[in-house]
């Protein structure tokens, strides 16, 4: 059954059901709490990296977010990349995401915060209800800081000499669905998809259909400014050129916090209540009753055997399926994409299930004799190489009960 929108409920829980290559149907929620992450894929020339934002606390008069990225990085005066990380803390007023109208997407240490009239991982309630009444909205965007930025508009510089701002319209008159993983399901989740123009460069941005939480879940900055014949040159050399300015999209969501909506209706107009958290032993059911799962939140730095630090919560919930059921063994196996060598990632992929067993080892005193490491490179394709998303469902762990 195609993937459909069931309800935008009065508790502002997006109601999704899994896609048609997912099994069965289910009801999620994706809040916005402590717990909450979101995990962002960018394009590189040598392969995707991973931004992860992660709600930390949710007050009357603000959210606070960490911010997490670890990428490749070119110096002009180096022959080889090196690996750049990055980690730091924003806070978000809460009146901004009623009503602010600029999305101020950058991630930069030496910034104020928080900056008023800003939002951060997406836009504003009063934004998205604008487009969706009015199929327009004004908003502002931010190009990447350098120095440190003041918040006096007076003195330069100042965070909003790096403002742009335009008009923009909605292009489609319904949501339009777009994957998305959550909680390691392959949904559909609804977004507004409008376009503008910031100066010149044709922009177009995908929110999440949620007035309490309009994540952006994909954006495309000066589409096609690069010239097609460079894209190609590039290809030709094994390469991948971004045609766009700049580009990201949401590919992975998780949370630990709210509850699933049940599938049973109630009385009208009313919202059933939560039922726990959506993803509370899930892992565990599913080895229990299939012998297998996905694993889309252990997460490594790029090219990397090493383990992040948001991989802890997963980690831990399988050392728990793991004392919990004693005669359980598993086999943990790597995948990975298929940008670059094939003998490269077929190597990376056993070190990194490697890594998984180390870490269930030496963290949480597992038996090393009830784990097995293996790696398929990029053999056992979920989906295409082609898309971002692709590439993201095909990097990942999966746990094997033996």
């Amino acid at each position: 059954m195609a993937a459909t929108l069931l309800t935008i409920a009065p508790n502002h829980a997006i109601s999704v059901q899994r896609d048609p290559q997912g099994q069965g149907t289910t009801t999620t929620r994706i809040p916005l709490c402590p717990g909450l992450t979101i995990v962002t894929a960018i394009s590189q020339t040598d392969g995707d990296y991973e931004s992860i934002k992660t709600i930390e606390s949710v007050t009357d008069q603000e959210v606070r977010l960490k911010y997490s990225s670890e990428r490749m990085v070119q110096d002009l005066m180096d022959n080889e990349p090196k690996l750049q990380k990055a980690t730091m803390s924003r806070t978000v007023l809460t009146k901004d995401l009623a009503n602010a109208n600029l999305y101020q997407q950058q991630f930069y240490d030496q910034l104020p915060d928080p900056i008023p009239g800003t939002t951060a991982i997406g836009t504003s309630t009063a934004v998205l209800n604008q487009l969706k009444t009015k199929g327009e909205a004004e908003l502002g965007f931010f190009i990447a800081f350098t120095g440190a930025p003041s918040l006096d508009r007076e003195v330069h510089p100042n965070v909003f000499d790096n403002l742009m701002t335009g008009t923009f319209q909605r292009v489609e008159p319904v949501p339009v669905m777009l994957p998305v993983i959550v909680n390691n399901v392959r949904v559909q989740l609804p977004t507004i998809h409008i376009m503008g123009d910031f100066v010149g460069d044709k922009t177009e941005f995908f929110f999440l259909d949620d007035p309490a939480n309009s994540i952006a879940l994909k954006w495309r900055y000066g589409i096609d400014a690069v010239p097609e014949e460079d894209v190609k040159k590039f290809a030709k050399s094994g390469m991948r050129l971004n045609p766009d300015r700049d580009s990201l999209q949401v590919i992975k969501i998780t949370y630990r916090c709210g509850g699933s909506l049940p599938n049973s209706s109630g009385p009208p107009g009313q919202t059933p209540a939560p039922s726990g958290n959506p993803d509370s032993g899930q892992l565990e059911k599913s080895l229990a009753s299939t012998g297998r799962v996905d694993v889309y939140d252990i997460f490594f730095s790029f090219n990397s055997d090493q383990l992040r630090d948001e991989s802890e919560p997963r980690l831990k919930e399988i050392a728990d399926a793991m004392i919990k059921h004693p005669d359980w063994k598993l086999s943990v196996e790597g995948h990975t994409d298929s940008i670059g060598n094939s003998n490269y990632n077929l190597e990376l992929s056993r070190r990194r299930a490697s890594a998984v067993k180390d870490a269930l080892v030496k963290r949480y005193k597992i038996d090393p004799n009830r784990l097995t490491t293996v790696g398929y490179g990029a053999t056992r394709p979920k989906e295409t190489n082609d898309t971002l998303e692709g590439r993201a469902r095909n990097r990942r762990v999966e746990i094997a009960r033996q």
